[in-house]
């Protein structure tokens, strides 16, 4: 007699879920039972060696016909259920897609509603209770969930053009063309134009800005060829050598004797 006493209050185990669709205006899943016509949250009875969340998995693709990814526990819900305590546990889940299969025999329909209304239309006031609880907690977690979904794409997408990117870059840079018009630093560059036969850069643009070319050297106009170039070249670096010693000459003969 006491074995059979203890027996029939072992709590029942069971699982569910608190199963939303969509993103922008995510809706919950309420099913009709098909006994009584009561409208529940979809849950039902753990099956042998079977885990919790396995069952409430089970359970929601039974009864609302959609897979879904399960996500934080949300709590527990107890009550008597035919004279033995009945222990539910319910995490948030997220349906995908379109239903893959029907209901199960024992559920005669399945709705998706707003918060508010998904309240309103549970038949038990223990679920109604529960759901208005966790339902603000659920919606928020989907928000930031969802969120995050958006945002990994474009992460993925700039990590994975970067290199693209760069290597792209380092392939097309062009070389910077010589202007004729403007100064260039640079005498291997008059060396290499002058041997092109591509015609002389103006000898003011070689030399330094206070330094003028002496008056007999001037730059033809037309191509030349290197041997004159060269010789051009030669009298522009004698007259700058000469200009500077002479310089160097009057800063040390007139230099102010030291106290």
């Amino acid at each position: 007699m006491k074995d059979r006493r203890d027996k029939t209050r072992t709590p029942i185990q069971a699982a569910g879920g608190i199963v939303l669709r969509g993103d922008r205006q995510p809706q919950f899943a309420v099913v009709q039972l098909r006994k009584l016509g009561a409208w529940v949250l979809p849950k039902g009875k753990l099956a042998a060696g079977e885990d919790a969340i396995a069952a409430a998995r089970r359970e929601v693709l039974e009864e609302t016909g959609h897979r879904v990814t399960v996500h934080e526990f949300l709590g527990t819900l107890a009550y008597d259920a035919s004279r033995r305590p009945k222990v539910v546990q319910f995490w948030r889940m997220q349906a995908l897609g379109e239903p893959i299969g029907g209901l199960m025999r024992d559920v005669k329909a399945v709705q998706w509603l707003a918060l508010e209304d998904a309240v309103d239309r549970l038949t038990h006031p223990r679920e109604q209770a529960f759901l208005e609880q966790v339902g603000p907690i659920a919606l928020k977690s989907a928000e930031r969930s969802a969120r995050r979904a958006r945002q990994r794409p474009e992460e993925g997408n700039l990590v994975r053009r970067a290199p693209s990117r760069t290597a792209t870059m380092e392939e097309s840079k062009p070389l910077a063309p010589v202007a004729r018009d403007n100064p260039v630093d640079h005498a291997p560059q008059i060396e290499q134009d002058v041997g092109e036969g591509a015609g002389l850069v103006p000898a003011a643009d070689v030399l330094a800005p206070d330094v003028t070319a002496p008056a007999d050297v001037t730059a033809p106009a037309g191509p030349v060829h290197t041997e004159q170039a060269r010789k051009i070249e030669s009298a522009f670096g004698h007259n700058l050598i000469e200009k500077t010693l002479v310089w160097f000459r009057q800063i040390t003969t007139h230099r102010p004797p030291l106290d």
